[in-house]
């Protein structure tokens, strides 16, 4: 009975002593998946469909300086300008068999927050942003797509609140307005 209380003891030893990953300060990111939710709203035009299409990428950061306080998002058009996004969508629509990059009327992506602890120390960061966008069956005026079973794919980048620029990452292929 010692001995298996002196082992484990050891073990618990041998893992609290192992250091902090080493991740860069520029964020890292990759496809995790894509969760497609399909609903009903009230419109002005009765009942209307919607997809919301559900992106989660996994991430990691040196100095975990990644998303927003509350007070942050508050200040950050006023230190980054009305421009600022820190989670940017690409968004492709296939059409003939090949993907054409579109830019809809809205800006796809915006800002990401966290909920960080008073007094949370920087270091390194790791976990999954999942990222709703909504796309409304009756309202897709602005993109190129017919609003029945289109196939689209996503790019997505992050930056931290140092204006690091993470890699980009893509969804693949899948289908809305089924």
């Amino acid at each position: 009975m010692k001995k298996n209380l002196y082992i484990f003891g050891f073990l618990t030893l041998m893992v609290s002593c192992t250091g902090l990953p080493d991740f860069s300060n520029t964020p890292s990111i990759s496809y995790n998946n894509v969760r497609i939710i399909t609903t009903q709203v009230p419109g002005q035009l009765g009942i209307a469909k919607k997809d919301s299409v559900i992106i989660s990428i996994n991430y990691q950061d040196g100095d975990g300086d990644i998303g927003h306080t509350e007070e942050e998002l508050k200040n950050v058009f006023k230190t980054q300008g009305d421009g600022f996004q820190n989670y940017m969508v690409d968004f492709y629509f296939k059409k003939n068999g090949k993907f054409e990059k579109i830019v809809p009327d809205d800006i796809i992506g915006g800002n990401i927050k966290f909920h960080l602890k008073e007094g949370t120390k920087p270091g390194p960061i790791e976990g999954v942003i999942d990222y709703s966008i909504d796309f409304y069956y009756n309202l897709y005026s602005g993109f190129k797509i017919t609003g029945k079973q289109d196939t689209i794919k996503l790019g997505i980048t992050i930056k931290d609140r140092a204006l690091n620029v993470s890699n980009t990452t893509e969804t693949p292929e899948f289908v809305i307005f089924k």
